[in-house]
């Protein structure tokens, strides 16, 4: 017999059926990387018409945990919403697996390409009106690609996202985000965005940052109706005659009519500001770009014309550009190359340095930590790096050549700037003891990857803990000197999140937030040494 509410329940879940009349598929491409067949989902309003007008995108990318059909079908995100909501604004909806807990970075930014590809292929999308949204580790991504491809998409609404990348902010000034936070959510997650918010606020980005009063962690994902609406109100220019492009590596280096191909020092930001200044002038400013490729768009630059090419205030070109050719720019010169095609999907194709050995987590003193701890250690002089693996979910870096991705990789899931404190030898001496791993306390997550500990990786100094012995006591040796003020450097989580146990002082310490994301440490090390060796040599050991 069916109960009342199990009647009423029935008759709700119908309603709301019977509002969606488009297509809801569940799709599949094959992955040329590895073979596999990768799942995503795709809503089609029923408004779509083959030889109709192109119709807008949204790619909504699930949190931890989830899966390319999250976003429709959980209770969190009121199932059907999302349907429903992409039926009334005529948009198609695809949501990518991502390849699971990759914050979208590295094979999961590839995942969304790769998605991306096969529903423009199917359908007959708007370039000029592809979005971006997602809900926490979703939220973060979606800024995350916004951020790095900002002539790509129209504008971006992330939901609950955990940090902002605020290195690239300036990106922000030609795609519109729509931030949205739980007021009750945790103090983190409006950190991490509000760093972000305040450096596109300064260069004047179409930004509006929004916290929903008594809202927690998921009170964001209540009204996709209004974030489709939000969405929808934004078209992206395709033949820009100027912009501004801040560059973390080349992986994400190329935006319009240019390429940057090579950093004048890496592990520091680029940019590049490209104006026509008529249909026959191109102008350039560069800062920390060594070489560049330019390919001019014909709807901005007359294809028939000498086109005058300035870098920096000297000309380095006057002369034809050829269909199918680009210029080469660098050491203040130009030369003709055979143009190259932007693929999106392209993977591994920015090799950066040699590794040995392969680097992974294992152990107590894990190979892979110390050569983490080096760099950010050599990114900023500090005295002592301290590089914590909870909640790790990286990828052990290659044997041979090792690829821009494999350092995005090998370090998920944080990336904020790295931070100094002034510790002296006994208080650090008291941190690394906390970190020694107890039952209570150093729990991995099922989808934590193996060698998650709170077991503290150093650079710097060594040290020899105890297991078993008491707390405040698991330190047996180290060659640090107590009275010592040491310069330390930490990943940013670590202060804001408490991603390394701090010995009852967090929200206590001072610290300096750098500038230098993580990322960009491990690039920059890389780069500048041409090699990724890391050695045991007795740095964190336990007694025996």
């Amino acid at each position: 017999m069916v109960t009342l509410p199990s009647l009423a329940l029935l008759l709700l879940l119908f309603a709301q059926s019977a509002s969606v009349s488009g297509q809801d598929r569940r799709l599949f491409y094959r992955s040329a990387i590895d073979s596999s067949e990768q799942p995503y989902r795709l809503y089609v309003p029923s408004s779509y018409r083959a030889d109709g007008p192109p119709l807008p995108l949204v790619i909504a990318m699930h949190g931890t945990g989830g899966n390319e059909g999250t976003l429709f079908d959980d209770p969190v995100y009121k199932q059907g919403a999302l349907e429903r909501a992409a039926e009334k604004h005529e948009m198609l909806v695809a949501s990518p697996l991502g390849r699971g807990i990759t914050e979208y970075r590295g094979i999961g930014e590839n995942d969304v390409f790769e998605v991306l590809a096969e529903v423009r292929a199917r359908y007959h999308v708007d370039p000029a009106r592809i979005y971006l949204t997602g809900h926490s580790m979703g939220g973060t991504g979606s800024a995350y690609l916004a951020l790095h491809h900002p002539d790509l998409f129209a504008a971006a609404a992330p939901l609950a996202a955990a940090y902002s990348f605020p290195w690239l902010a300036r990106n922000a000034v030609t795609v519109p985000f729509l931030w949205v936070g739980g007021g009750s959510d945790a103090e983190y997650y409006h950190r991490g965005v509000a760093v972000g918010v305040e450096r596109m606020r300064k260069f004047g980005a179409p930004v509006v940052s929004e916290s929903l009063p008594g809202e927690a962690h998921n009170g964001t994902v209540k009204d996709f109706d209004r974030i489709l609406a939000w969405l929808g109100q934004h078209k992206r220019d395709l033949h820009p005659r100027s912009y501004f492009f801040e560059v973390d590596t080349p992986l994400h280096g190329e935006a319009w009519w240019t390429r940057v191909e090579r950093l004048a020092q890496p592990g520091r930001v680029a940019s590049i500001e490209a104006r026509a200044e008529s249909r026959e002038r191109a102008a350039f400013t560069t800062v920390n770009v060594a070489a560049f490729a330019f390919q001019p768009d014909r709807a901005v630059f007359d294809a028939g014309a000498p086109l005058e090419v300035m870098v920096n205030g000297r000309r380095v070109w006057k002369a034809i550009v050829p269909d199918g050719q680009e210029l080469h720019i660098a050491a203040g010169a130009a030369r003709l190359n055979p143009a190259k095609a932007r693929v999106l999907t392209a993977w591994r194709t920015n090799t950066v340095a040699t590794a040995t050995n392969a680097l992974d987590m294992a152990g107590d003193e894990k190979p892979l930590a110390n050569w983490i701890a080096d760099a950010m250690r050599a990114a900023t002089g500090a005295d002592i790096a301290l590089w914590g693996g909870w909640a790790y979910r990286g990828l052990a870096i290659p044997q041979g050549a090792v690829d821009v991705v494999d350092l995005i990789q090998c370090s998920r899931p944080f990336d904020q700037s790295l931070v100094t404190l002034r510790l002296d030898g006994r208080q650090l001496r008291a941190i690394l003891d906390e970190n020694v791993p107890h039952p209570k306390k150093d729990q991995p997550l099922r989808m934590d990857s193996p060698g998650a500990s709170r077991l503290l990786q150093i650079s710097g100094a060594s040290y020899v803990f105890d297991v078993h012995a008491r707390d405040g006591q698991k330190i047996v040796s180290d060659t640090l000197q107590p009275d010592r003020v040491y310069r330390v450097v930490m990943e940013g989580q670590a202060v804001e999140r408490e991603s390394v146990l701090l010995g009852g002082r967090f929200r206590q310490l001072e610290y300096e937030t750098t500038g230098i994301p993580l990322t960009l440490a491990l690039y920059g090390h890389a780069a500048r040494l041409g090699r990724i060796e890391a050695r045991q040599e007795g740095r964190v050991r336990a007694v025996r």
